[in-house]
């Protein structure tokens, strides 16, 4: 027997929830085949079987809060007639598996949702969360209530149910993410105005050659560049937080260094499409990365701050590309400048430390020529 556990995605994960089943006890499963979907801070996605084998009871009920590492689980190979004997004998004493699960509902995602990262082109709109925190607070307190190590008996899965997590027990999870990195990391930024000129020029240059390609993934590698160059080694993974439907959620890029630029667009669209419908892979969340991107500039905002995400030790923010006065031998002239706004943990990075992280990231929107290439690096 195999058991399936809670994963640890990231650093800073200490629990999920348990959001559905997908799959029966004494259901036939593959390995890599989903049996179950999560929820973790970041976003909901599809758990695998390890193995290939029968699935053993249910032990832990659909909403359940579980800590990293808690047995939901097992998988009975092929040959283990001592676990297929247990667990007959376990599924019938909790109920009969349905033989036939109605098929959920597509994902809650709205047409017009669009990503931070990309949000030189959006304009989105999200649904207000409706339930009160008070009321959020007791749904959470009655899952973890209800957890035992005890099979529970299965039952078919409700028809009406979305395959997204609900909007406020996914606000919930937020909240407590950005509370525990307020209590916990000492903030502080520093912030920067960059001539953005030769920027926009790259972009439109790559993008005969890339079409993909955005002004996100060029600002993937300068923050990847700059990280590489103040010490981090390689392979640089970055963070990038995309708005979805039910908030931000934070996968991770990883080697934006050592990708083309064509792989990395390529890369960062299948991240930011899984992350805006929900269904991140383990991958995308479990890589280390030690700073996140957040760009916030295709709705107008000029510069802005954030919070740290647990487990990392800075966040760059990134606002709106715009013709901006400067001024320059005395004159006043427009430039396309972009403000970018370094957030650090003073426990790890000094203010000469985040200068130099900052400087170094400035150094490659204003002579972009290495984003382009095959290898940033």
């Amino acid at each position: 027997m195999q058991d399936v556990t809670m994963p640890a995605l990231g650093m800073a994960m200490s629990e999920a929830t348990l959001l559905r089943w997908l799959r029966q006890p004494g259901d036939e499963v593959a390995a890599g085949e989903p049996v179950a979907e999560i929820e973790t801070d970041k976003t909901a996605m599809e758990l695998e079987s390890p193995a290939s084998g029968v699935l053993g009871v249910w032990l832990v009920a659909e909403g359940s809060t579980v800590p990293v590492g808690e047995r939901l689980c097992t998988i009975i190979e092929a040959g283990d007639e001592v676990g297929v004997a247990e667990n007959a004998a376990a599924v019938s004493s909790t109920a009969t598996p349905a033989t036939d699960i109605p098929e959920a509902p597509p994902p809650l995602v709205s047409s017009s949702s669009t990503v931070l990262a990309e949000s030189e082109e959006s304009n989105t709109w999200r649904t207000p969360h409706r339930e009160s925190p008070r009321a959020r607070r007791a749904a959470r307190e009655t899952a973890a209530a209800g957890q035992s190590d005890e099979p529970i008996a299965s039952t078919a899965t409700d028809a009406t149910r979305a395959t997204t997590p609900l909007p406020g027990r996914h606000r919930a999870l937020i909240a407590a993410k950005v509370s525990q990195s307020w209590r916990e990391i000492p903030h502080f930024a520093v912030v920067r105005e960059i001539d953005a000129d030769a920027l926009v020029r790259a972009r439109e240059d790559v993008r005969s050659v890339v079409p993909d390609a955005t002004l996100t993934d060029l600002l993937l590698r300068a923050l990847a560049r700059a990280l590489y160059e103040t010490g981090m080694p390689e392979p640089v993974n970055v963070g990038l937080a995309v708005d979805t439907p039910l908030g931000v959620a934070i996968p991770i890029v990883t080697d934006v260094l050592g990708r083309s630029l064509q792989a990395l667009a390529a890369t960062r669209a299948d991240v930011v499409g899984r992350a805006v419908s929900g269904h991140l892979l383990p991958a995308d969340v479990e890589a280390q990365a030690t700073s996140t991107l957040s760009n916030l500039g295709g709705f107008g905002v000029d510069a802005f701050t954030g919070v740290i995400y647990p487990g990392q030790t800075s966040l760059l923010t990134v606002g709106r590309v715009a013709s901006r006065a400067i001024v320059e031998d005395g004159a006043v002239i427009a430039r396309t400048t972009v403000i970018a706004t370094l957030n650090v943990d003073h426990r790890v990075l000094d203010g000469a430390d985040a200068a130099r992280l900052l400087g170094s990231f400035a150094a490659s929107i204003e002579r972009p020529a290495g984003l382009t290439d095959g290898d940033a690096a």
